[in-house]
């Protein structure tokens, strides 16, 4: 729920409490409604996720932090978050989200840039203001195929150097929402997250990943990339699907079943035209079971 009532009238910030956490937000309409969402049970897994999680942390990174509520969430509980944020416009919310968090702000690095395998600079495309799914990639799937409108050029740095000069432990949460680049930085980071094997939360975006208009090729290369992506993540023990509402897990001897019965079936999305192959939504990956997510299976 939001609580106004420790808020002055003249404050241009709002008062968040949720799930036993306690930040501020500034007003704005952006702002809003990723609040609402961020409070629906569409991140409910999420939130259950860090929650399970956090607690054998001590530090969080957020790969594409949006407007800040998962690093403002994760301060919460934790002494360092650092958010990366490849939208100007977006950045300019979450660092404006974090400057009214007296408590929290200190927390938490800001990196006005995106992740990638490369450093580089790449034009930004988006769907709507402040869009939370602004990609990479001009053309995306939703009912049909839709072009993005140039946002900015954003510049990308070498995920890997960057994470390593940062630290990332077996202390570490790393989420990594990142619209679809998730399929180039995920093979860049195997040899960290082999060595490191922080807790994951990792959101899949194959119909981003668009082939010239060619179903086949699209079909075909969304494959490829969810099966490099795949064998960089095969040093996790545990694998954690949110799925009606709970937490699933997958071990050690269910991964030839999930393989043939997961990865290589066609899964419908909603609001996504064509059905997908590989990983969907938002995956949670842990080298340590986490009994708050439930009974583990096939271990």
């Amino acid at each position: 729920m939001i609580g106004t009532a420790v808020c002055q009238p003249a404050d241009p910030a709002d008062c968040v409490t949720w799930r036993n956490r306690n930040f501020r937000v500034v007003r704005h309409p952006a702002v809003a409604a990723a609040l609402t969402e961020f409070r629906s049970p569409f991140e409910a897994g999420t939130l259950e996720f860090f929650d399970a999680a956090l607690p054998a942390c001590d530090k969080m990174i957020d790969i594409g932090a949006y407007v800040g509520l998962m690093s403002l969430y994760a301060a919460d509980r934790l002494e360092e978050v650092c958010a990366f944020e490849a939208s100007p416009g977006n950045f300019d919310l979450l660092r404006q989200n974090v400057a009214v968090n007296g408590r929290l702000r200190r927390r938490i690095r800001l990196f006005g840039f995106g992740l990638g395998d490369r450093d580089d600079h790449v034009p930004l495309y988006r769907k709507a203001v402040a869009d939370s799914g602004s990609t990479i990639f001009r053309t995306v799937e939703r009912g049909g195929l839709v072009d993005g409108a140039p946002e900015a050029m954003v510049e990308l740095r070498d995920a890997d150097t960057v994470l390593c000069g940062i630290g990332v432990t077996g202390r570490t949460l790393l989420k990594i929402d990142i619209e679809g680049a998730e399929y180039s930085v995920v093979p860049t980071i195997a040899a960290l997250l082999a060595e490191a094997k922080p807790f994951l939360h990792l959101s899949f975006h194959p119909f981003n990943i668009v082939a010239d208009g060619d179903d086949y090729l699209t079909a075909v290369t969304r494959l490829r990339r969810a099966l490099q992506v795949a064998e960089a993540l095969a040093v996790y023990r545990y694998m954690y699907f949110y799925e009606d509402g709970q937490w699933r897990c997958v071990g050690g001897s269910d991964r030839m079943m999930f393989f043939r019965q997961y990865l290589l079936r066609p899964k419908p999305l909603p609001r996504i035209a064509s059905q997908q192959y590989g990983f969907i939504d938002a995956i949670g990956f842990a080298d340590a079971a986490l009994p708050a997510l439930g009974s583990t299976s096939g271990d």
